[in-house]
């Protein structure tokens, strides 16, 4: 394979520098997880993290919140070979994680009635990384019935549901700096995948607080934490993430929740189980073009936080993995183990060739009534974002070893069941 990580900037390099002089990036940004807990308490002026079994922690037995969070920080460093930008971003998001279950913990302790808010139907945008599930869930946003997680709000929930006009626009100005900072320290990354403070994201990012979460995953080279979310139960991470969502409607009651992660494919039982009506939109688009954009993307997030990026390892493990969630979900639908009916298959095609045909097409399955302004809404919102406006995202399957073949071949069974195209 071939494929290497996009340019860094210079400043990113010489920072990380810092640390062959101190003698190690741990000397400068330490990563002990007693200290984390200390500092995040000492911000926040709150010592309560939650009890086992309380708001979706899983109960005793070593699987509440604090067993997650320590398997994360002994592979983070055992593993995760960070250099010291990466510490830096590391670290922020740790001490971001505990202050928000912190105030979350709080603010559910003070309100009780939190706990009896509505989510009722919420429309779930799944389906492979880079399959368009992104664009899709902007697209639903334009509906004034519905609301979104947005990227502000997951990381500043409890500032986002209750906070004044002064904390929210605080709130607001912190995570864009963050953002930003996210595309300095790689630029490239915005030829990726959009981020914005106002734009809707990733719902995934509510189970950041539980530490069982594949967001963690995703951004470090973590084998063991990968396989300890493999084969941990899901369930009380999404009971968290209803918690979540109930206290973000707080200033919206009666709005539709719209939520979307690819991730949600691996945990489809527990999705339901949590949210038994679910309205579930799954995009479909050739894996030979989805699996190698994904494993860019992936590659380029570790590659902000460690100089040692070797894809190798994780492609065929990748290919197999994706292919077995879509083998999965096919079989359990057809055997009643998920609601075949609470499913709407999307082609990305489809998508890309008549979006309000395609959006309206959903709304009719799911016995929604689509606005009437909305078809306008949507073909204005797509002029406003001309396709490659940020640069343009090089991929190709070679660059990892593989063949466009070789992928479909590993995806038969996917291809078949919902007659995708290839985009060759």
């Amino acid at each position: 394979m071939d494929w290497q990580p996009p340019p860094r900037p210079r400043w990113v390099d010489r920072l990380n520098g810092h640390a062959d002089h101190a003698g190690h990036a741990r000397l400068l940004v330490p990563l002990e997880p007693d200290e984390l807990v200390a500092a995040a308490t000492e911000r926040a002026g709150l010592n309560d993290f939650g009890r086992p079994g309380e708001f979706g922690d899983g109960g005793a037995g070593g699987t509440g919140w604090q067993a997650h969070f320590e398997t994360f920080m002994e592979a983070l460093e055992r593993e995760g070979n960070l250099h010291l930008t990466g510490r830096l971003l590391t670290r922020t998001d740790l001490l971001a994680a505990l202050r928000n279950r912190l105030e979350l913990v709080d603010l559910w302790r003070r309100r009780t009635d939190i706990s009896e808010q509505p989510v009722d139907g919420p429309l779930v945008v799944i389906g492979a990384a880079r399959s368009g599930t992104s664009i899709l869930h902007e697209l639903l946003a334009l509906d004034p019935a519905h609301q979104t997680p947005t990227t502000w709000k997951v990381h500043r929930p409890v500032a986002a549901a209750t906070g004044d006009a002064a904390t929210v626009a605080a709130a607001q100005r912190s995570v864009d700096s963050v953002v930003s900072f996210w595309h300095d320290v790689q630029p490239e990354y915005e030829t990726m995948h959009h981020n914005g403070g106002d734009l809707p994201t990733e719902c995934i990012f509510l189970t950041v607080p539980t530490f069982l979460s594949d967001n963690w995953a995703g951004t470090h080279n973590l084998p063991s934490y990968s396989r300890h979310l493999a084969v941990a139960d899901h369930r009380p991470a999404y009971e968290w993430h209803r918690r979540t969502l109930q206290t973000l409607g707080l200033r919206e009651q009666g709005r539709r929740w719209v939520l979307k992660a690819p991730s949600h494919l691996a945990t489809l039982r527990e999705l339901f189980a949590v949210y038994p009506d679910a309205r579930v939109i799954q995009l479909h688009r050739d894996p030979a073009r989805t699996l190698p954009s994904m494993l860019s993307l992936m590659g380029t997030l570790r590659w902000m936080r460690t100089d040692t990026v070797d894809m190798e390892p994780f492609v065929e493990p990748t290919v197999a993995g994706v292919a077995h969630l879509q083998r999965r979900a096919i079989a359990d639908r057809a055997a009643g183990r998920l609601p075949d009916d609470r499913f709407f298959d999307l082609h990305y095609a489809e998508l890309l060739a008549d979006p309000v045909a395609a959006i309206g097409a959903a709304y009719e399955h799911f016995g929604l009534a689509l606005p009437a302004g909305m078809p306008d809404a949507i073909r204005a919102y797509l002029a406003s974002k001309p396709k490659g406006a940020k640069g343009s995202h090089r991929y190709s399957p070679e660059g990892f070893g593989l063949t466009a073949e070789g992928i479909r071949s590993a995806f038969g069974d996917y291809l078949d069941r919902f007659a995708i195209a290839t985009e060759d």
